[in-house]
């Protein structure tokens, strides 16, 4: 009698720990469950506040509008390098001129153009130049932060010109040219080197800017013709033809 007492006992306490160690372990599932859903949802938003960052990537800076054309009243200005943040849910607004706008809401509140279709880079997304240029954005944040409001200082390069040379030395302080839409309506083909028969770069859209790299040479054409060509470093670098060029307003 005492045997089958203690068998008992003894096979009440096995289904006891069996039956805890069951609703155990559909505890920790429950929670691995619940835990596996939440950590999704953080990580979209972490990533859609982080794809609103970008950077201004114009040498000249970007000037702010109140509505997205450039007769609209400006409302502020953008330094080179300078973090912007575009709004949420944000469309590419196609404005004047075939120039596409988008809006934004930090430092300022209104729209900037980004460029022209198929050249879309007067902003740039933050992740990208961290990726790319890891240390360095810290060091261009510092400097926007340093000189907000104003130019960022310019090192004055002295000029040199030599008698035998055959380019004419240039040192214009403003280096923004407009495309002089009477003599190529049509834009301005870019070329890789100072001659119409060396690789096409790319094209720049009439009414568009352009920037000249600094202490920018008048180049005589590699095959005799009679222009001259100039280098830019903006929108894209290469060669244009100098005489369809004026300056900026």
């Amino acid at each position: 009698m005492r045997q089958s007492l203690a068998l008992l006992i003894l096979m009440l306490m096995i289904v006891g720990n069996i039956t805890k160690k069951a609703i155990t372990s559909i505890q920790t599932s429950q929670v691995s469950e619940e835990t596996t859903q939440i950590s999704p949802e953080v990580i979209e938003v972490s990533q859609e506040a982080a794809s609103l960052c970008r950077l201004v990537n114009n040498k000249q800076g970007l000037t702010v509008q109140k509505r997205p054309t450039p007769n609209s009243p400006k409302v502020g200005s953008l330094n080179p390098n300078q973090q912007v943040k575009l709004i949420p849910g944000y469309l590419n607004i196609r404005g004047p001129a075939g120039r596409t706008w988008v809006e934004i809401n930090f430092p300022i509140a209104g729209f900037v153009s980004i460029g022209f279709p198929g050249n879309e880079i007067n902003l740039i997304e933050c992740s990208e130049v961290a990726e790319n240029h890891s240390g360095e954005t810290s060091i261009q944040e510092e400097n926007t932060e340093k000189y907000s409001g104003q130019n960022p200082p310019i090192n004055n390069v002295p000029t040199q010109t030599s008698p035998t040379s055959d380019y004419t030395l240039k040192t214009d302080e403003s280096l923004c040219r407009e495309i002089d839409s009477k003599k190529a309506p049509r834009g301005l083909a870019v070329r890789e080197d100072a001659t119409r028969l060396s690789k096409y770069k790319g094209k720049v859209p009439v009414n568009s800017q352009l920037t000249l790299v600094e202490n920018y040479q008048l180049i005589p054409d590699q095959n005799g013709e009679r222009r001259k060509w100039v280098k830019i470093s903006y929108p894209l670098q290469g060669f244009v033809s100098a005489g369809n060029l004026v300056e900026c307003d």
